[in-house]
């Protein structure tokens, strides 16, 4: 019988070591690759974030109806949205001529300098900025508006088109959860950032009445769009908090012995660096610090990372 060869201990022994080498540098490689990937490292920016809230509400503003002065059809010479004087010609009515004759035609003048509309919903008498101490409003839902088309056939007296006064005060009536404005801003309220179908606005209150887990009542409307005015009832989306600054996730702040701090890249390695923060919101922390500079690298998720370990 052939005599088996027995391995030599030695030689186990050196593949045994072998592979435990290259377990170890897999190890430390796939560990290294894990944290990199984990750490997220991020340049520091300038930004801005804010918390938004819904505001719906009716809009309150100076309008001035005009009626047709007879029966006919009515024909706007204007288009909505159209800035006019006082005295501008606004729309015609044309009558009907008896057994066939011709019929005549009555222009209609503005009385005042405004925005042309022909939307009317019957409150424009009633829902002015001058009547908020006395208003009881409406419901939204019980609020319809209207539009007066060209070619429609009206009755002498009927309101036809108004003209809104957009250089007076707008004020919109709604309300706002408590939790979402700033503390204190019912009795020092300030300018908050509003939008309108994207376009931009600013809206402060005027008096809040407390309704319990919300205010309620007017706002007052600066820089806005001149096509909001059309609209009776109205949806803004209100930034009612903001953070500017440099702005870092919660999760990258590391405490030290009660000290905030965040680790900086430098030299791909890690390197914590103490902080002050500013500010927190929407789980973005405003930091300041002698050594912070915007474009500086720093580590986003710091949950794996130690100082002096690579990270790039």
């Amino acid at each position: 019988m052939p005599s088996r060869r027995r391995k030599k201990p030695g030689n186990l022994f050196l593949k045994a070591l072998l592979l435990t080498a290259l377990l170890c540098c897999a190890f430390f490689l796939a560990r290294q690759f894990i944290i990199v990937f984990i750490s997220d490292v991020q340049s520091l920016t300038s930004k801005e974030v804010g918390e938004t809230v819904s505001l719906d509400g009716i809009l309150l503003k100076d309008e001035n109806v005009a009626r047709a002065p007879a029966g006919g059809l009515l024909r706007f010479t204007n288009p909505d949205g159209r800035r006019l004087e006082v005295g501008a010609k606004a729309a015609d009515i044309e009558t009907a001529g008896e057994q066939g004759a011709d019929g005549q035609t009555f222009a209609v003048y503005t009385s005042s300098a405004g925005i042309f509309c022909s939307h009317l919903d019957g409150l424009e008498s009633t829902l002015t900025p001058a009547n908020r101490d006395v208003l009881d409003l409406p419901g939204l839902e019980k609020i319809a508006g209207r539009s007066m088309a060209a070619g429609t056939r009206v009755e002498k007296g009927q309101p036809i088109f108004k003209i809104i006064d957009n250089l007076s005060p707008v004020f919109i009536y709604g309300s706002i959860a408590k939790t979402s404005l700033p503390a204190g801003y019912a009795d020092k309220p300030v300018w908050l950032q509003a939008a309108w179908n994207n376009l931009t606005l600013r809206i402060k209150s005027s008096s809040l009445v407390d309704k319990g887990d919300r205010w309620e009542g007017y706002f007052l409307l600066s820089g806005y769009p001149e096509a909001i005015v059309h609209n009776r009832k109205v949806s803004l989306t209100v930034t009612t908090k903001q953070l500017k600054g440099l702005l870092v996730p919660s999760r990258a702040v590391v405490y030290r012995a009660g000290q905030p701090g965040i680790y900086m890249v430098v030299k791909k390695k890690a390197q914590w660096e103490p902080v002050d923060i500013k500010g927190e919101l929407a789980g973005w922390v405003a930091i300041a610090g002698d050594e912070l500079v915007e474009g500086a690298r720093y580590v986003s998720n710091p949950v794996l990372v130690r100082e002096g370990w690579f990270v790039e």
